[in-house]
């Protein structure tokens, strides 16, 4: 059975046991009610505490503008629980009609799930809004959105990337320059400084997951994942990519100006304790960062390697149109149009901390306003075109990115050398695709 079968089969498994225990508490996504509107629901991740509110907000303001389409959200506890609970509703004949996807599902929702593109609902029903996409996203943004085959799966929606926060003070208690390093060699030599002259930790980059580990091996110079038409190839193990984990590497166990913790939570309560002087990690955390540290912490942007790009993988989310009727299709285009709107734009990113997928929100005094009061985002708004897709692995994705981590914690908790790791790894990989 190849890999999307036995994938489907297995969602849909667990769709069906989740529907058997709804029963009939689904809620139908979509309809035209005694008023005449067109019912539709909007399927989103965002919590009361990163951005649950603004949702509401535009959900409410959305509703009272017009009086033909009424949209109604629904919270997931995440995005692998909202791809779950669609798969169950739709099974169901209640599929939503706007579901939040995560970039990291860009092979997987497409492959796995009914929808239809943004393009052709503008081919279908919006001739007017032939050149929205261009108009509204820059290519690099818009790209986000589509798999390897080229398909736009969605409209970019909520986008974060890893910066480095760090704790000036500490940086002037050791000598250094209250700007930050500018790029990897200075981060590696800062950090060991710090270790020198404080004895606390210089640095700590955010584990839990392979997305700031991505940011360091394609910023390196590597590529995770190199395709060739259908063929697709773990890549990571590049003379490039061995080297930039050897530095990383070396900051933990030779230098020892680096803390390696698998847990995220406690490598950010290292630095927002003050033991830790620099940290990289999603320009989301910025929030909470700055209501708990008691310190002047400053961010910049993820440091370049020497001779390389930047290559920051997009955290966050596209907005894919799951709505299976055409009033509730064209319903869906208008919502997303208005969420999209430069103050819309602007006030998504005040409200959850993740930077602007638009090119116009730069235009609204919200945004502006905003950015003033919180200096923390410039940095994630300065490396927004070095945005690339955080890698989704084709086949057995959860295993290969399990792999990544394994790996990590083998080579910084010194169990196996950098070469040996990162071959075994990539041979796992791949028989992680080809499974």
């Amino acid at each position: 059975m190849s890999y999307k079968k036995r994938a489907i089969a297995a969602v849909l498994s667990a769709a069906l046991m989740l529907t058997a225990l709804t029963g009939c508490g689904s809620t139908a996504s979509a309809d035209s009610g005694d008023d005449g509107k067109v019912k539709i629901q909007y399927w989103h991740i965002n919590s009361e505490t990163q951005g649950g509110a603004t949702v509401q907000e535009f959900i409410d303001e959305f509703n009272a503008s017009q009086d033909k389409i009424e949209v109604e959200g629904r919270f997931n506890n995440g995005y692998d629980e909202l791809l779950k609970n669609l798969q169950a509703d739709t099974a169901a004949g209640n599929a939503p009609s706007i579901v939040q996807v995560s970039w990291s599902n860009i092979e997987y929702f497409p492959a796995n799930f009914s929808y239809i593109s943004p393009e052709e609902v503008i081919s279908n029903y919006f001739p007017e809004d032939e050149t929205f996409l261009t108009d509204t996203f820059d290519e690099s943004i818009l790209n986000l959105a589509r798999n390897s085959e080229g398909t736009l799966a969605g409209v970019p929606y909520s986008i974060s990337n890893p910066v480095l926060f760090y704790n000036a003070d500490l940086l002037r208690e050791a000598g250094l320059s209250e700007d930050g390093p500018q790029n990897w060699d200075e981060f590696v030599s800062f950090a060991k400084t710090v270790k020198e002259k404080t004895g606390k930790y210089g640095a700590y980059l955010q584990e839990g997951d392979t997305w700031v580990l991505q940011a360091v091996l394609e910023s390196g110079g590597a590529s995770m994942l190199t395709r060739d038409g259908d063929t697709a190839t773990a890549t990571f193990n590049s003379e490039k990519g061995k080297a930039a984990m050897q530095s990383y590497a070396d900051m933990v166990l030779t230098d020892e100006s680096a803390v390696h913790l698998t847990n995220l939570d406690d490598g950010l309560k290292a630095f927002n304790d003050g033991e830790v002087a620099m940290c990289i990690s999603s320009i989301a955390k910025a929030t909470h960062i700055i209501n708990s540290a008691n310190f002047d912490v400053r961010s910049t942007t993820f440091p370049t390697f020497d001779g390389e790009d930047r290559a920051v993988p997009a955290g966050g989310c596209y907005l894919a149109i799951t709505a299976q009727e055409e009033e509730e299709q064209k319903a869906a285009w208008e919502f997303i149009k208005f969420l999209c709107s430069d103050d819309n734009a602007a006030k998504w990113v005040a409200g959850t901390g993740y930077v602007p997928s638009t090119k116009g929100a730069e235009n609204s005094q919200i945004l502006k306003d905003y950015l003033e009061q919180n200096p923390l985002m410039q940095a994630a708004m300065d490396q927004r075109a070095d945005a690339v897709q955080w890698t989704a692995w084709p086949g057995s994705a959860l295993e290969a990115q399990q792999a990544l981590i394994d790996m990590r914690d083998q080579i910084l908790g010194g169990t196996k050398d950098v070469s040996t790791a990162m071959d075994e790894c990539q041979a796992k990989v791949q028989g992680f695709i080809e499974d």
